[in-house]
């Protein structure tokens, strides 16, 4: 078999493997996600409100056209599991993609210790699981890289063409992704003599105009409204979300480096950014260049945004394990010759069987994967059935699934027997009282975040952010009824607490 060939063929299988792997336990309830049920509609309307360039919600359009169930009528919980194929397709497709550039660039053994990392790293199977654009940008930067450092080693138009396609691709997949086409616009030219450089830069920006036109062609059609979503989004990156915002520099996607690449794997990053970035730095090719400081770009940029979420970081998790198998591959060329053949090969299984066991423990995969086969709501409810009289009233925050009473424009949330209220109406716990509230559930979703000391007010929400801090100060001084901690998958487990207020 030949060398192209089998890098098709592996990276295929590790394609069907990721599919199989990041669809399981994808059904839960799409309103349990905050997001997701707005994405359904907009699929099922096909009315855009181009908050993210639109990879994903055209591609889930699509495919739920396929399938026949497209159309306001559409059941959404179908359709949100649709999307949430799309999603992991996406990401294996990605993993497939980076599977192939590590293989170009470091050989076999770094290519398929690449492929194992991206399959069993936790931050890429729970991410595969939502109806979100952080997999659709992932895929779009994986077929870039992929493209690049395949241009570099046949610099032809051909490949030129595939790398202009990936930053479309990327840009079409979350506004982030726009960074690709700057640098394609260098490294595309780069590679080529003198002469040609004119027509490669041109060559390029017309790819990928085409490429990101055909995807975002609604958002084109309808510039004002496009361009209105993108600077709100682009205010809620630079100035926080929901009256609050951060210090910067800070220090949370260090945080976010340190809890998605499992610290037994530093070894292997250390060993390829020591040897081959500094030691033998000489016989880098720009592609692998990028490919190399590209994460560690992304997580300084990621630093000075007051608007944070681990999921950001999931481009830069992928790199830094291509990262990392290319050093534990590396390490093993470095013992090559001072071991036989055979003592080799069972080095290097060690090698991979540590480096992918290290992802498993009780706070990897192994814990997300159980994660999404346990409901914290569906408990809640069945306790307060059994344990809260039909006569009470229950005051819920939002971030608590349960229908309020009277709110009969959400057939899909489960109901309870008593009288359901909104914590948010009332003030006080002694308004709570008055109003004849006998329990109050809270989520540490929504309570969490006024006890971080990393976040603080904007001054025009200080007095609003004051007063519920205090209101939650004096609620959870209390010992709760029932709770469940905020756990891995906080979707399914935000921390859910009752309390009762006595009369």
């Amino acid at each position: 078999m030949n060398r192209p060939t089998e890098i098709l063929l592996s990276s295929l299988l590790l394609f069907l493997c990721g599919l199989a792997l990041f669809t399981r336990e994808n059904r839960f309830p799409f309103y349990y996600h905050p997001d997701e049920p707005g994405k359904v509609r907009q699929v099922q309307s096909g009315e855009w409100n181009y908050h993210h360039p639109m990879l994903l919600l055209g591609s889930t359009r699509l495919a739920a056209g396929a399938l026949g169930i497209e159309g306001p009528e559409s059941d959404p919980q179908r359709l949100v599991e649709v999307g949430r194929w799309v999603s992991a397709s996406f990401t294996a497709g990605a993993a497939a993609l980076l599977m192939a550039a590590t293989w170009l660039l470091a050989g076999r053994f770094a290519g398929w210790t690449a492929g194992v990392l991206l399959l069993t790293n936790h931050q890429l199977f729970e991410l595969a699981h939502y109806f979100k654009e952080d997999t659709a940008l992932l895929f779009g930067v994986a077929f870039w890289f992929f493209a690049l450092v395949l241009y570099w080693r046949r610099g032809s138009w051909g490949t030129a063409v595939l790398v202009a396609l990936g930053a479309g691709l990327a840009a079409s997949g979350k506004t982030l992704g726009l960074f690709t086409l700057p640098l394609s616009l260098v490294l595309v030219p780069w590679r080529l003599a003198k002469g040609k450089r004119l027509a490669a830069g041109i060559l390029t920006l017309a790819v990928f105009l085409l490429a990101f036109g055909a995807i975002n062609f609604p958002a084109l059609r309808e510039l004002a409204d496009a361009r209105a979503s993108f600077q709100r989004e682009l205010d809620l990156a630079v100035g926080g979300q929901g009256g609050l915002t951060r210090s910067i520099p800070h220090t949370v996607y260090f945080t976010a480096l340190r809890v998605n690449v499992i610290f037994v794997l530093w070894f292997g990053m250390a060993w390829y950014y020591y040897r081959r970035c500094w030691r033998e730095r000489a016989s880098l090719s720009p592609a692998e260049w990028t490919v190399v400081l590209f994460p560690i770009a992304y997580l300084l940029i990621l630093s000075f945004a007051p608007k944070t979420n681990d999921r950001y970081f999931l481009p830069a998790t992928a790199l830094f394990l291509c990262a990392v198998a290319m050093g534990i591959a590396g390490f093993r060329e470095w013992l090559r010759p001072r071991l036989s053949a055979r003592r080799l090969r069972w080095v290097s299984l060690a090698l991979l069987v540590v480096a992918v066991g290290a992802q498993f423990p009780y706070k990897g995969m192994i814990r997300y994967y159980r994660a999404f086969r346990s409901d914290d709501t569906a408990d809640l409810v069945a306790w307060l059935n059994t344990h809260v009289p039909a006569g009470a009233r229950v005051a819920i925050d939002h971030k608590v699934m349960i229908a309020r009473t009277g709110e009969d424009d959400k057939p899909h949330l489960p109901r309870v027997n008593a009288e359901v209220v909104e914590v948010d109406d009332y003030e006080t716990r002694d308004a709570l009282r008055k109003a004849g509230v006998t329990h109050l559930v809270l989520s540490q979703s929504v309570y969490g975040r006024y006890r971080l000391k990393s976040l603080r007010p904007k001054a025009d929400a200080r007095e609003e952010y004051n007063r519920k801090k205090a209101f939650y100060d004096d609620i959870l001084s209390d010992d709760p009824l029932w709770e469940r901690k905020r756990n891995t998958v906080i979707y399914l487990h935000p921390g859910l607490e009752v309390y009762a207020l006595e009369p």
